[in-house]
């Protein structure tokens, strides 16, 4: 393989990124090998170093989506860079992909805790239509509704702080990729 086959291999699988950033990695990998064409180098040499480039692909998407979710960390954005960290090998999808589905799982449940101290007032009043019965309990009524609002807050919170956990653990899981 030549300097132009790498090249055009390695846009081919990163025609997924923004057009700037596109041509910004592209042209970092095109000094890449006129560096090592000043320094006496052969292309085989920085293709070697370099790496299989749908390997190289996965890794720069996968920082790409991880620097997505670092700037606007949603749930989408977060699962999206796990997603991309998972497609770099099979240890991710054990160490990476597990736990936040896991997790996850554990946050949906608080939300939905959450949502039914929320609700549970109107199933007391559907489950017993009398009036008196509204009247004694709507002090334990206020509470489970009051309760729930501040899981709900509580949750949310929770969850930000989550998914800044979760980018740095995938920057870190990089980071150890590469070092291999």
């Amino acid at each position: 393989m030549n300097k132009e086959a790498y090249l055009n291999e390695l846009a081919q699988y990163l025609k997924l990124l923004p057009p700037e950033e596109y041509t910004d990695i592209m042209a970092e990998f095109r000094e890449h090998f006129e560096f090592a064409k000043l320094s006496g180098r052969s292309e085989a040499e920085v293709i070697s170093k370099l790496g299989n480039p749908r390997l190289v692909a996965r890794e720069v998407l996968a920082q790409s989506q991880i620097a997505k979710a670092d700037k606007s960390p949603t749930l989408l954005s977060v699962t999206k860079a796990v997603l991309a960290t998972v497609s770099l090998g099979l240890f991710n999808l054990i160490i990476v992909m597990l736990p936040f589905v896991a997790s996850l799982v554990i946050i949906a449940g608080g939300f939905g805790f959450a949502i039914f101290l929320i609700i549970s007032p109107i199933l007391f009043i559907i489950q017993n239509q009398s009036v008196a019965f509204f009247f004694n309990d709507i002090f334990l009524m206020l509470v489970l509704v009051g309760g729930g609002i501040l899981i709900v807050i509580g949750a949310l919170k929770f969850t930000r702080i989550y998914y800044n956990l979760v980018i740095r653990y995938l920057k870190y899981n990089l980071k150890v990729i590469k070092r291999m």
